[in-house]
Order: C-alpha cells, then sequence, then structure tokens
C-alpha cells in the first residue's frame, strides 16, 4: 500500500472478513510508508482500510505522542514518602516514650 505524502498522517485499519461482516482487529496512525509496511506485514491477508488523519487532530495527535509528551510527576510518589514519614516519626517517638520497648519486652 503507498501514500502520497500529502495524505499523511493517515489512519488504518485493518479488518477481518466473516460472513460478509467486517470486524475490526487493529488501528494505528502513521507518519511513514515504513510505518505503513509494517503494519500492512503484520496483517496481511486482512482488509485494510486507510483514511486521512483529520488536519485539526494533527497538532494534538504531536503533541500527545510519546517523543513530545512531558514527564509528569507522579502524586503516588509523593504520599508514598508522606507515608514513610509519618512511621519513621511514629517509630522514633514509640522508641524514645519506651512504648515499643515496653510492648515487645525489650530490655535496653
Amino acid at each position: 500500500m503507498d501514500l502520497r505524502n500529502e495524505d499523511l498522517p493517515a489512519t488504518l485499519q485493518a479488518f477481518d472478513l466473516q460472513d460478509n461482516k467486517e470486524i475490526f482487529i487493529a488501528e494505528q496512525i502513521v507518519n511513514s510508508q515504513a510505518e505503513i509496511e509494517t503494519f500492512t506485514s503484520r496483517y496481511a491477508g486482512k482488509l485494510i482500510k486507510a483514511t486521512k488523519f483529520p488536519a485539526k487532530q494533527v497538532n494534538s495527535y504531536a503533541t500527545t505522542s510519546p517523543e513530545y509528551r512531558k514527564a509528569k510527576t507522579s502524586s503516588t510518589s509523593i504520599v508514598m514518602i508522606i507515608i514513610i514519614l509519618i512511621i519513621v516519626a511514629l517509630v522514633i517517638y514509640g522508641f524514645s516514650t519506651g512504648w515499643i520497648q515496653e510492648k515487645l519486652n525489650i530490655k535496653v
């Protein structure tokens, strides 16, 4: 399958034909002829349809692709750090008051 450079990026869709019905298998947005060849070889023998990617979505696609995606800070790591600090503070407080030694029968 060959597409002109004016038609890129394009959306390729693979379908399987069963009982005169098209069953959707896969979809991929391609930006080069090499990506088109990879997709068509992966789904050889299937019905492949190509549509031009909408112009208004090209800019949003470029900013959300993995190459352009900004790293996000994980709120999970911040929560885990806070929980660990609280546990450490409780252990220090427990040892300083003697509560841990009393409950665990530790003689210091």
